[in-house]
């Protein structure tokens, strides 16, 4: 008997190893899968994020035990019925010929009826030229044909046309794994990989407790500029030179954007651009608590004044701006009022959330809610982007007017975010949780 149990336990185990190695080991393909039109590629090793997955479950099985199934959990079981993920997925571009749209590696389609009722019901516009499918939502567009389906982000609407979509359906051209382009993502091991013709080159993996991207990213939107020094108590900073002649830039200064912000503030953004040599700093030192006292007055039947006095706690930052500046910037604030001076004190305005005062020197424009600038020490020139920021700490006591939901359940798995953009283009993006013992995409998962 013993023998027997034996035999069925070791037969059991040569099977679960056979299965999780046909799963997770396999050979990675990339012949036939990227068009030889395409410029930039991301690679999603999914199979490697499912295993982390996996360990993290048989790790923590408690963590994953939910008896009550969201409406979101049986939507996504709905559509993994619908289509079949593959083990490796990749999202190319060509910059000129696509105009920044991505197109993904075809899926598998296993069932057209349930998927198109899907879609439907998440609110995509279902429409059918030809042989082709389309469904469409926002930035999103999904294109259909036969078993094959292709997913489409579009920055540019307009670049996606049918004529497109009908090429790439059709491509019989595809890059080989020996290809400069496609080999350094076939060489990684990450999680996720990013390769384009101009030598970009980054790679992102979910480490325990960390979120990481590191590589190479050719890009003249930062320049390299002074790096200030921040003192390691900051609650967040971040210090760049921005490139105003960037077409990315460019975009965002368009004239909806610069008329909508002339509008908010009175004030002109070309011209405030104009003066502005795009150099800033900014350092969140700390947040504080502050008791104020009101004092208030009520008057009793026979009209007799009483005085009433309330204590109320004020969230206030410590916090200083840097603007540098080519010629008069702060001349042209004040005439604009929104630098003035009150009670003696030289004022910024156009920001009326807190007291800001407003200095200028040769170099810059200083803003900051202590009337005494503390300014930043100057560092050597090694970077063009550099910014922390400490999620954990900001959301225990937030601003008032907090540009973060505070509340969010997956903001509170933070601990900390570190950008770092080097003047010889290597860049370094961290994520860290407040649990370092588990995977990152781990605890994300099982928060559901």
């Amino acid at each position: 008997m013993k023998k027997k149990l034996f035999f069925i336990s070791f037969g059991v185990v040569i099977v679960l190893a056979a299965l999780y190695l046909i799963r997770y080991k396999q050979a990675v393909v990339f012949e036939n899968k990227i068009p030889k039109v395409a410029t930039a590629i991301i690679h999603i090793n999914a199979r490697q994020i499912e295993h982390h997955i996996l360990i993290d479950v048989m790790k923590n099985p408690l963590k994953y035990v939910n008896f009550k199934v969201s409406k979101k959990n049986k939507d996504t079981l709905q559509l993994k019925k619908t289509i079949s993920i593959p083990r490796n997925l990749f999202f190319f571009t060509n910059v000129l010929a696509f105009k920044n749209g991505w197109f993904s590696s075809f899926l598998k389609v296993k069932n057209k009826i349930k998927l198109r009722q899907y879609l439907v019901k998440e609110g995509f516009i279902q429409s059918i030229d030809h042989t082709i499918t389309l469904f469409n939502k926002g930035n999103i567009l999904l294109a259909m044909q036969d078993e094959r389906l292709l997913v489409v982000y579009r920055k540019n609407k307009e670049a996606v046309t049918l004529a497109v979509l009908k090429t790439i359906f059709d491509e019989v051209h595809f890059l080989s794994d020996q290809t400069d382009l496609l080999k350094s993502i076939v060489n990684s091991k990450s999680d996720m990989s990013y390769a384009t013709t101009t030598k970009d080159f980054l790679e992102a993996n979910f480490k325990d407790g960390l979120f990481e991207v590191l590589g190479t990213l050719n890009s003249e939107l930062f320049l390299g500029s002074k790096q200030n020094d921040f003192t390691e108590n900051s609650e967040g900073y971040i210090n760049a030179k921005i490139n105003k002649k960037h077409k990315l830039f460019q975009t965002l200064i368009a004239e909806e954007n610069t008329r909508k912000f002339n509008e908010l503030t009175k004030l002109s953004l070309d011209s405030i651009i104009s003066k502005w040599n795009g150099d800033f700093a900014f350092n969140l030192k700390s947040i504080n608590s502050k008791i104020d006292t009101i004092v208030t007055y009520e008057y009793d039947d026979d009209f007799n004044k009483i005085e009433k006095m309330a204590v109320q706690e004020l969230i206030v930052p410590d916090l200083d701006f840097s603007f540098g500046i080519d010629s008069n910037l702060f001349g042209y604030l004040s005439r604009k009022n929104a630098i003035q001076v009150i009670e003696s004190d030289t004022v910024f305005t156009s920001m009326p959330l807190y007291k800001l005062y407003a200095s200028t020197n040769a170099a810059a424009l200083n803003i900051s809610t202590q009337k005494d600038f503390s300014g930043f020490s100057i560092k050597e020139n090694k970077m063009r982007l550099n910014a922390y920021f400490n999620i954990e700490k900001y959301i225990h006591k937030p601003l008032e007017f907090s540009f973060l939901p505070t509340k969010n359940s997956y903001l509170q798995l933070l601990k900390e975010t570190t950008i770092m953009y080097t003047v010889d283009s290597k860049l370094s993006i961290t994520v860290v949780l407040k649990n370092s013992e588990r995977n990152f995409i781990g605890q994300f998962v099982s928060l559901n």
